[in-house]
């Protein structure tokens, strides 16, 4: 069993890694950038106060912006170093790396077999092209192997949901949320552990992310309500869906930061 203190120093340095990335990203955020979603669906949804309006696409391009730094920098680390340390103590551990082949993060070996593990997110990563090519890039490596003459694996594990058991045999395994942490940990539980070990940390990082987000916001609707915001506080549909989609993109007005005084002359 992997201890608490193990699980809880790893859980809060991804963190951490995960939390920069997120101001990073907000910081990099600029007005165009929200504009680029689209503005047809919010017209329906009836934003029509400014502020309500740039909140809206603010807390989309944010959570969109966070479900790709989870997966990436989250839940395939932590798959990697649960997978590791589950060997130790082992009298016959497998040997676990990271994956070299396409589309393959991890790889487990025994003396028997060979995982070729892809780490998503959540169960809806893939379309249907994306599942297609995951396929290819696992009869790839399979080839390859041939010649080991080992029992080859290939798994699709989903760092949190559900899939259900195939009522026919798949070439691809698929297993999220609970299944797929047990399978790397052999702990029934551990899927369970990782949000308890969150608990010092986030609360700590989300207060200090909700004072950057609330600024930001706040920058941006400065900056939006000079092109896109009737006087009576309401948004401006035909400038920002012109600013979206049409055919030559309409001049916005500069918008620039306030002169520093440089204080009196000397001379």
């Amino acid at each position: 069993m992997i201890s608490d203190e193990k699980l809880q120093a790893k859980v809060g340095d991804l963190l951490g890694t995960l939390y920069k990335k997120r101001f990073a990203a907000l910081d990099g955020l600029k007005l165009k950038m929200l504009l680029q979603k689209n503005p047809y669906l919010y017209r329906a949804l009836g934003a029509t106060r400014a502020q309500d309006f740039i909140e809206q696409l603010l807390v989309a391009r944010v959570s969109s912006s966070d479900e790709t730094i989870f997966g990436n920098d989250f839940f395939e680390p932590l798959a990697l170093f649960a997978a590791e340390q589950a060997q130790i103590g082992k009298s016959n551990p497998a040997k676990v790396q990271v994956g070299s082949g396409a589309g393959q993060d991890i790889t487990v070996e025994t003396d028997d077999e060979f995982w070729a593990i892809s780490v998503k997110s959540g169960t809806n990563i893939f379309n249907s092209q994306s599942e297609k090519g995951q396929s290819t890039e696992f009869s790839q490596t399979q080839a390859r192997l041939k010649k080991v003459k080992k029992l080859f694996r290939p798994i699709v594990g989903y760092g949190y949901g559900r899939k259900a058991v195939p009522k026919k045999p798949s070439p691809v395994e698929r297993l999220a949320g609970q299944r797929f942490w047990h399978l790397l940990t052999g702990e029934q539980d551990f899927y369970l552990r990782i949000a308890r070990a969150m608990e010092p940390f986030a609360t700590e990082h989300a207060a200090e992310f909700q004072r950057a987000l609330s600024t930001k916001q706040t920058a941006l609707l400065r900056e939006f309500m000079i092109d896109f915001v009737e006087v009576n506080g309401h948004v401006r549909w035909d400038a920002v869906v012109a600013f979206n989609s049409s055919e030559v993109p309409p001049r916005r007005t500069s918008v620039k930061s306030p002169s520093k005084k440089t204080g009196a002359s000397t001379k």
